[in-house]
């Protein structure tokens, strides 16, 4: 086995709008725009990737990448909106939003140009600027969802990993990123408290706890944090017997890890 299967790949969230539906914030067209983000995002915060379905109710939020008190223009962009859970709306993406805030020349540049409004069903050339101005403020250093963020010398996405055996959330090894680079998906992922001892998630061990126990891999939708899904999603592959071995190995790795 190649070391890779021990990474998972976090993905950035691609909704899928249609033309003859109506997507807002508020008003007629939120359900909508709820329900486009919660199956982009398979039920999960797009942030901290906490599953927000739980007993049928949704408590996923709208969340707006550009905080909406930025440009009144803004409030019901589709491409400027995505779903998170409480925490990561209400309190980490929120820290230092004034200070990251656009100016109002640029404000005024976005609004006269940009094509922003509740038919957009795709992101316009301006608000992707705007978006990239936004992220290299003091403080913006967000891995903006939907669709993430992009370097713009480089071209390459800001993309994150589960490393499964450390437990943890780190940058990318898919690129060959630059330190600035890496310091961005690092501040991202401190941002939100992806690895603190305090809120890291714990859901993978307890899957790996039921593999051991009950030999046998549970479906997906059943834990709380979408790395187990995306787990079970690349051995899906395996044999039983080979999915149970692998899960016996990562887990053995982690008690040792820990114990050092």
């Amino acid at each position: 086995m190649g070391n890779n299967i021990f990474l998972l790949d976090m993905p950035n969230f691609s909704p899928q709008y249609k033309k003859d539906i109506l997507y807002s914030y508020k008003g007629k067209g939120k359900d909508n725009l709820k329900q486009v983000l919660t199956e982009a995002s398979k039920g999960h915060c797009m942030y901290c990737y906490t599953k927000i379905l739980i007993d049928r109710k949704n408590l996923g939020e709208l969340e707006h990448s550009i905080e909406k008190f930025n440009c009144d223009k803004l409030k019901n962009c589709p491409s400027n909106i995505a779903i998170a859970c409480s925490k990561c709306n209400g309190s980490f993406k929120k820290k230092g939003e004034k200070i990251r805030a656009l100016t109002v020349e640029e404000v005024k540049d976005f609004e006269l140009i940009s094509e922003c409004g509740v038919t957009c069903i795709e992101s316009c050339s301006k608000y992707n600027e705007i978006r990239r101005i936004y992220t290299e403020k003091e403080g913006g250093q967000i891995i903006l969802q939907p669709f993430g963020i992009k370097n713009k010398i480089t071209g390459r996405d800001y993309l994150i990993q589960y490393d499964l055996l450390n437990q943890k959330f780190i940058p990318s090894n898919i690129y060959p990123y630059n330190d600035e680079e890496k310091q961005f998906i690092q501040k991202h992922i401190n941002r939100f408290n992806l690895n603190d001892s305090k809120y890291r998630t714990k859901e993978f061990s307890k899957f790996l706890q039921d593999v051991i126990e009950y030999k046998v891999i549970p479906k997906k939708n059943r834990y709380c944090n979408l790395v187990v899904d995306l787990f079970i999603e690349k051995i899906k592959g395996f044999s039983k017997e080979k999915s149970i071995k692998l899960c016996e190995l990562i887990y053995t790795q982690i008690l040792i890890k820990s114990k050092n």
